[in-house]
């Protein structure tokens, strides 16, 4: 496959005009970390994305044949159709996927119609959306937490179980330290973009160079609508 990549050193930052992510019961008063992860447990563990779906070993998604640990880009005209098809595979397929993040803004990037707030609602058992970058990096550290605490990635595999669709243009450090503080290999994040950190694959429109082992489908706006609208959500 043709694929650039880069890597660079970096600084631990904020995300650019925003103020450090602020998460009241984890940074405001500062109690002992034991304390605060206690109560931070008590209070939104009920609340987090669950999926009765277990991972499927034999299951080659598309978000792991693009897929990498230091994350990946997408670039060309053909990348937003891929990105569209890795999404939609992932909200439809019963296993390998156990949850998706992204903005809202993003998603919507690729193809409102595809991915209006009707659709968002029928798939919100699998799909967390988020306002900002910030809110989505507040939400990760957060299950990273809860992760650590409950010893819930222990068993452990290489298959993609949490998918993050991002375009952080400037921020792809703070996405990449967030990828960097998450416990394990389950989280995989997807960029819409360059991305220094991992590869970025050249996308053409008819598919990426040279093409996977198996055929890979791209998906229109109008195709993605139509996988999404016919497939079962329970």
């Amino acid at each position: 496959m043709d694929v650039l990549s880069s890597t660079r050193s970096y600084e631990k930052r904020s995300t650019t005009n925003h103020r450090t992510p602020q998460v009241p019961s984890l940074t405001t008063s500062r109690p002992h970390p034991r304390a605060r992860l206690s109560a931070l447990l008590s209070r939104y563990a009920g609340g987090r994305l669950r999926t009765s779906f277990p991972p499927n070993q034999a299951a080659e998604l598309l978000a792991r044949t693009f897929g990498h640990a230091e994350g990946a880009g997408f670039i060309g005209p053909g990348a937003h159709d891929l990105l569209r098809a890795i999404l939609t595979e992932a909200l439809t397929t019963k296993t390998g996927v156990s949850w998706v993040i992204a903005t809202k803004h993003d998603l919507q990037s690729l193809g409102t119609d595809a991915f209006d707030d009707a659709t968002l609602d029928r798939f919100s058992s699998r799909l967390l959306v988020t306002e900002t970058l910030e809110d989505t990096i507040e939400r990760l550290e957060f299950e990273a937490d809860v992760t650590r605490a409950l010893d819930i990635n222990k068993p452990l595999t290489t298959e993609a179980s949490l998918l993050w669709f991002s375009s952080p243009g400037p921020d792809a450090d703070v996405v990449h330290q967030t990828l960097d503080h998450w416990p394990g290999t389950s989280l995989t994040a997807l960029i819409a973009g360059p991305w220094p950190y991992g590869p970025t694959h050249l996308i053409e429109t008819d598919g990426p160079r040279p093409l996977p082992q198996h055929p890979v489908r791209m998906l229109s706006v109008q195709q993605a609508v139509a996988e999404l609208h016919q497939t079962p959500t329970s």
